[in-house]
This record gives structure tokens, C-alpha cells and sequence, in this order.
């Protein structure tokens, strides 16, 4: 008995594609892009700066950053350092006081002493441009009134 019908020497297949193995493949990279983007994260300083109205951003290629904490610890280019620590530092980077812009960024809570020591530690090895780190406030949208709610 011969029930293939008319093809019955060729059986034709269509192809077929199977989505499911791709599907868990891409799923299996997001999660492991998810696991692995938390662990990239770099420690960074959290500094509650203060807010300015007319704040400006330094724009320049040479520019140093020293950092204090609320805890007065004091940064010298993401490193940690002491105030008595910073001129030695400022020479060994070779950079020259007339051209090159310090930021400073303190926290709130730092005490001024620390500021005033840190610029007086810059002034003392000729670094004449310093900028305080400030934040600006945040505004609110002003497209977003009290009738888009």
C-alpha cells in the first residue's frame, strides 16, 4: 500500500527556522551584561557640593582636581593625599601654576580650614588659577505646569 500520493520517490521539507536556542542566547548575554555592568561601576567621591546661580564649567586641557570630603579627606587627582602632601604632588606632576586651571570641589560639610589650607598649599608652589566646584540648582521644566498632572 502506498499512500504518499504523488511524490512518492521525494518527500519536499520547507525550512524551518527554530527562534527558541537564539532567543535564549540573547537572553542569556543581556543578563550577563547586566551582572557584569555593576562590577564596572568606579569608586568616585560623594560630594555634596554647593549650588551657584551662575556657575560655569572649566573648559580647559590642563587641569588638575583636589577634592575634600565632608570627612576632610583630601583628593589630589582621585588619589588619596594629605594637605601637607600636595605641593610635592603639584611638582611631580611638572605642570606650570600660570597655565594650569585647579579645581577645587569640597563638600558642605568640609571644614573651611581645609579649603583655605589646600589654597594656600597652591599658592605657595605659584598655582594662581584656582576654581571652586560648584553645582547648579536644579530648575524645574518649565513646560511641566500644574495642568500637565
Amino acid at each position: 500500500m502506498n499512500f504518499s500520493g504523488k511524490n512518492s520517490g521525494r518527500a519536499r521539507y520547507s525550512p524551518v527556522a527554530n527562534m527558541t536556542p537564539l532567543v535564549d542566547v540573547v537572553l542569556q548575554l543581556v543578563i550577563f551584561f547586566m551582572v557584569t555592568a555593576q562590577f564596572a561601576v568606579l569608586p568616585g567621591l560623594k560630594l555634596l557640593l554647593p549650588e551657584t546661580v551662575s556657575g560655569s564649567l572649566v573648559q580647559t586641557a590642563e587641569r588638575l582636581e583636589i577634592d575634600i570630603t565632608s570627612d576632610n579627606d583630601v583628593f589630589f587627582e582621585g588619589q588619596p593625599t594629605t594637605i601637607e602632601r600636595i605641593g610635592d604632588l603639584l611638582d611631580q606632576t611638572g605642570a606650570d601654576g600660570r597655565e594650569v586651571v585647579v579645581l577645587i570641589s569640597a563638600d558642605q560639610e568640609a571644614n573651611y580650614s581645609s579649603v583655605f589650607r589646600v589654597i594656600e598649599a597652591l599658592r605657595l608652589k605659584n598655582f594662581n588659577r584656582v576654581v571652586m566646584g560648584a553645582t547648579l540648582p536644579v530648575q524645574p521644566d518649565p513646560g511641566l505646569g500644574t495642568d500637565a498632572l
